[in-house]
């Protein structure tokens, strides 16, 4: 009688196994040539919001003078988000944090801020959908051709 109560659990064993392995192979996706996390912030409830602008506004405005046009973003799975900026050669993290709506308001404070910028391709202040993720972290991030 037990033993037939171990299939269940075996099998739902099996498929949280299997989630993680997709999890962290998507993870390691991440290191790609041209994703990058030399600008990369790791926000955390006690860091003052403003600097943290700040220092990405910094980055944002370095990175961009090298590109002919970029794309602020978000996204909680980076290497998928990467691919589906097929025009874009090179993507830059700028933000990593736990919490999502940062990440939102960080990317519609950016969209807004660089809104009338001559190299800037974004139409809209953020984007409407939600993020997926596949660890605990979502990102803000620039995409340059």
């Amino acid at each position: 009688m037990y033993q037939l109560l171990l299939i269940p659990v075996a099998f739902g064993l099996a498929k949280l196994f299997s989630d993680v392995l997709d999890a962290n192979r998507e993870l390691a996706k991440i290191d790609k040539k041209h994703i990058y996390r030399n600008y990369l912030i790791k926000y955390f409830k006690k860091d003052d919001e403003k600097i943290v602008k700040q220092k990405i506004t910094k980055s944002i405005n370095l990175i961009v003078e090298n590109y002919s046009h970029f794309k602020i973003g978000k996204s909680g799975i980076p290497a998928k988000r990467a691919e589906q900026h097929e025009e874009y050669t090179e993507m830059f993290l700028l933000c990593e944090s736990k919490y999502s709506e940062l990440i939102e308001n960080l990317e519609k404070y950016y969209n807004k801020k660089f809104r009338h910028h001559e190299k800037n391709d974004n139409k809209n202040y953020g984007s409407a959908s939600t993020m997926s993720k596949i660890d605990d972290n979502y990102y803000l991030y620039v995409v340059v051709i």
